[in-house]
């Protein structure tokens, strides 16, 4: 029996939803078939990894349904026509002799000539603005330099790079730093700038206008460099992963680089496609680490002297002994006492501060980690030795996120202390309390549950402060 390629294409085109068929096996075309293979034309290697990898077993089935009998399946690379006679007439003609391009003859052009226009260079890449520069010190150190490193050379080590970080420590700035970088070294390079939200937006609007080639040829095609923020917002969207994995793949076969930022390690990504994960492990990931006191002394002086603030050294130290957890909540409540002393006219000193309870709270309680592994324990049936476990069963993951939930509200431990707790490194502790936040916004009887246990943490005992690992509630 022979294959009747359009009644089997037919039979998948029913089996899958129209954009996977669209995205994946509209552009395949078929050759030729015999008894034993069927031979398919694609556009490229990738679009043929993906078919192998995704949909081989499909075919296989719909050719065998179709015609009786199970058939080899072999692919070859299309080249289409106009690609085909573009790569002709750059081939020169036979000659053992180097070819040299002769330079066009001087000629005088007169005042009714016009000189060509000179081809426009790419525009400046969009990307959130920020008013103050960017401080480089030990806790962004890493991260600073690979972006320079970035910048400044084509290295494949660093493609991707990936800049890992917590909410609010400066990853967006970083990229914006990135692509100013970027412009001023080469302002022909064609810089684009997304982040997880807006692209997967523009992927939507291009679907319902039925103009996703336009999408792909706007990233893959028109792009030299693509800067996307926040990656880690695209978990459990596997139709835009599976578009962002083609666009990957054909910026760099192209020579493009790329640059993410993530506030959850690339290898500890949930409900992403492996071969995304696999490409975003490949380059280099530098890590933005959690704030040390002094670092955040060093940086409230930087960017008093920028603003021209004056500010003196103990209040400096009190507003960093305050708890801020990231730079940007760091900075704004300098910029918030500030604005506050000139509207009252008055100097910014330790006493307004304290006036203001800022920066000298009264001292509370301390809470600790073994007082709150003992009421997620008591109070969600999960013993210790579970929670600081290797465990992943639904109830003692969700236990132990809510564990690192509450010390991250409860307590001004960095981010590592609290994961050592759990033997689990900080990017788990990121994502523990972002996975609850989640949790509460959806399932209203979670939030019941951690909002009970919150309020079980503010109301319970006092008793005397322990050692200077204990932090008060904040």
């Amino acid at each position: 029996m022979q294959l009747d390629w359009d009644a089997a294409i037919n039979s998948i085109r029913e089996s899958l939803p129209q954009t996977q068929f669209q995205n994946w096996f509209s552009p395949v075309e078929f050759i030729r078939s015999n008894a034993t293979s069927v031979v398919l034309g694609v556009p490229s290697r990738f679009h043929e990894d993906w078919l192998r990898n995704h949909y081989a077993e499909q075919i296989r089935r719909a050719i065998q349904n179709q015609c009786g009998s199970s058939l080899q399946l072999e692919f070859e690379i299309q080249i289409r026509e106009e690609n085909e006679q573009a790569a002709q007439a750059a081939i020169p003609k036979a000659s053992t002799a180097p070819v040299v391009p002769e330079r066009p003859p001087l000629r005088l052009i007169t005042a009714e000539e016009k000189a060509p226009e000179p081809e426009a260079l790419p525009e400046a890449p969009q990307i959130p603005p920020f008013h103050h520069p960017l401080f480089e010190l030990p806790f962004n150190r890493v991260a600073y330099q690979c972006m320079g490193m970035f910048a400044e050379s084509r290295e494949m080590v660093f493609n991707p790079l990936v800049i890992l970080g917590g909410v609010g420590m400066g990853k967006t700035h970083l990229l914006s730093e990135l692509a100013t970088k970027l412009h001023r070294r080469s302002p022909e390079l064609r810089i684009r700038y997304t982040n997880a939200e807006s692209f997967t937006y523009e992927y939507v609007q291009h679907i319902r206008s039925k103009d996703l080639l336009d999408f792909k040829k706007t990233y893959a095609e028109r792009t030299d460099v693509l800067l996307f923020d926040d990656i880690h917002g695209l978990e459990k969207k596997s139709s835009t992963q599976e578009v962002l994995l083609h666009i990957f793949n054909e910026i760099v076969a192209r020579g493009g680089r790329i640059a993410f930022t993530s506030a959850v390690s690339p290898g500890r990504l949930e409900n992403f496609l492996e071969p995304l994960k696999s490409r975003l492990t490949s380059g280099v990931t530098a890590e933005i680490k959690p704030l040390a006191f002094e670092e955040k002394v060093e940086l409230l002086n930087r960017f008093a002297a920028h603003n021209h603030i004056a500010i003196d050294g103990p209040v400096v130290r009190s507003l960093a002994d305050k708890g801020q957890k990231d730079i940007r909540e760091l900075m704004g409540t300098l910029l918030r006492v500030h604005l506050q002393c000139k509207l009252e006219n008055r100097p910014l000193t330790g006493e307004f501060l304290a006036e203001e309870s800022i920066g000298h709270d009264a001292p509370r309680e301390a809470i600790t980690m073994s007082e709150i592994v003992s009421l997620v324990e008591h109070h969600l049936g999960v013993p210790r030795s579970e929670l600081v476990s290797k465990s992943r069963k639904g109830t003692t993951n969700w236990a132990r996120q809510v564990a690192m939930y509450l010390a991250r509200m409860a307590t001004l431990l960095s981010l590592e202390e609290i994961g050592k707790t759990f033997d689990r490194d900080h990017a788990t502790v990121i994502h523990a309390f972002e996975k609850v936040k989640e949790t509460m916004a959806t399932q209203p009887t979670r939030k019941y549950e951690v909002e009970f246990l919150k309020r079980k943490l503010q109301s319970r005992t006092p008793r005397p402060l322990g050692d200077n690992t204990d932090f008060p509630f904040t």
